[in-house]
């Protein structure tokens, strides 16, 4: 998912630009979880820092069809690099796998089943149906996300310091789960995926860049595009992403609050 922003001469607000690569659905970013399982094969494990999700790997690549080795996608014959940020639903689910826990200078081979890759339908006539790949990639550099992560200590540490809390879900959800206790709720997303209109508005009146913000949604990755679309573009400097969610922590027996009031959002629960 990308994100990016501009200024409206007229209105003097923020407007929000999105470019959907894969699909926001109810829960985040839709993840496909077949039985099925990649092989990795280490060539070279690297010894730069490791991957973990919201970075942004640069990789070479080579992907090959296992059925006869013939080669359909090489980022080396382009010569140009591949930019991949964990978990933003870029690429197949079995790609993305593959490269989780990868060190820069680390060589692996990946083969991918199609559960995991591009299953029935294939892709154009590149790829056919039903096909297993292998890719052999390469990490050139790791690009650590311009926001940091909170697991739940982390985030109970920022509750008790009274950071403010953003929950970017929808009413649904929030009815559904409870909410952060002083959260603000502002939704973000609606369940197509495309952007709340208001957001921007009401989330830079309530929080300036060089304040601290923790966002929250459902499992960690539409706040992980959220936080690097407001530190790229707009300059937040202290933006924390709960980085799985308030599903990590209602299974951790965390405490939320239910009876919020019914009011405009952006009140505090």
């Amino acid at each position: 998912m990308k994100i990016t922003f501009c200024h409206s001469a007229y209105s003097g607000f923020i407007i929000f630009t999105v470019a959907l690569i894969g699909s926001l659905l109810a829960g985040g970013i839709a993840s496909a979880e077949p039985a099925a399982s990649i092989e990795i094969h280490e060539i070279e494990a690297g010894e730069g820092p490791g991957i973990v999700r919201h970075d942004t790997a640069i990789l070479h690549y080579t992907g090959s069809l296992e059925e006869d080795g013939s080669v359909f996608d090489s980022s080396r014959e382009s010569g140009a690099p591949f930019a991949l940020t964990l978990g933003a639903g870029q690429v197949i689910p079995g790609f993305e796998q593959g490269v989780m826990g990868m060190r820069e200078g680390g060589k692996r081979e990946i083969v991918i089943p199609p559960e995991l890759g591009y299953g029935e339908r294939g892709a154009g006539n590149i790829i056919p149906s039903n096909a297993t790949l292998r890719f052999e990639v390469e990490i050139l550099d790791v690009e650590r996300a311009p926001f940091s992560g909170l697991d739940n200590e982390g985030l109970a540490e920022k509750i008790r310091e009274g950071a403010t809390i953003v929950d970017i879900r929808r009413p649904n959800e929030w009815a559904e789960t409870g909410v952060i206790e002083g959260s603000y709720r502002i939704t973000a997303f609606d369940e197509n995926g495309e952007l709340n209109p208001t957001f921007g508005e009401q989330f830079t009146n309530l929080v300036k860049p060089d304040e601290e913000v923790v966002l929250i949604c459902r499992v960690g990755n539409r706040t992980g595009a959220l936080a690097r679309a407001l530190a790229d573009g707009l300059g937040y400097e202290n933006v924390y992403n709960v980085t799985d969610g308030i599903m990590e922590w209602l299974d951790d027996d965390r405490l939320v609050q239910h009876d919020c009031p019914e009011t405009a959002e952006t009140a505090q629960c």
